[in-house]
């Protein structure tokens, strides 16, 4: 097993990655409060009635998008035989507030569990340190409880909710993305 900065990424590379996805048995509820002198939002863990589960695909947009920020240098992955990739952390630096952050990380689901995905973030963390960003973000959705308690488990903080991010509708079972962060010493 080795860590190394990700040069380019071959479709093959990708197919070997997997399906990204998840599934949570929970979702951090949203409750909000306005009046005149104040606003409040509150995100309270509850239990769901069934499974939600979401797979994602990546298009060809996103892959070429990937791909452009993998260029800029601080893209890493876990490569298994040499050769085989079984888990990345794509990150782009935000210059205008010096912060890293990340837009994709997966682990191959045959590897999950087995501390891949800490040590992508533990590596994330060594350069953003190294390179003297203020911090490290990343968003996810409030249905993927998972992905929140790792974070968490890995030093970040949920610093920002976005309700609209995914779709105008505001139903209870509509995603809203989480912006967490981890702020560098």
């Amino acid at each position: 097993m080795e860590i190394k900065k990700i040069e380019k990424l071959s479709n093959e590379e990708w197919l070997q990655l997997g399906s990204f996805g998840y599934k949570s048995t929970q979702k951090y509820e949203l409750t909000r409060k306005e009046t005149q002198d104040s606003f409040s939002m509150n995100l309270t863990l509850i239990n769901l009635d069934d499974i939600y589960e979401k797979e994602e695909l990546n298009s060809t947009d996103d892959l070429e998008r990937y791909e452009e920020i993998i260029q800029l240098g601080f893209s890493y992955g876990i490569y298994i035989d040499g050769k085989s990739i079984i888990a990345l952390a794509i990150s782009e630096p935000q210059t205008w507030n010096n912060t890293l952050m990340i837009w994709h990380l997966q682990v191959n689901e045959k590897y999950i569990r087995k501390g891949y995905g800490r040590l992508l973030i533990n590596k994330v963390n060594e350069i953003a340190q190294e390179q003297g960003f203020r911090a490290i973000t990343l968003e996810t959705q409030n249905t993927n409880v998972p992905a929140i308690h790792f974070y968490k488990r890995c030093g970040y903080q949920i610093e920002g909710i976005d309700v609209s991010l995914y779709s105008n509708n505001h139903s209870q079972n509509e995603e809203i993305a989480l912006y967490m962060r981890k702020k560098i010493q």
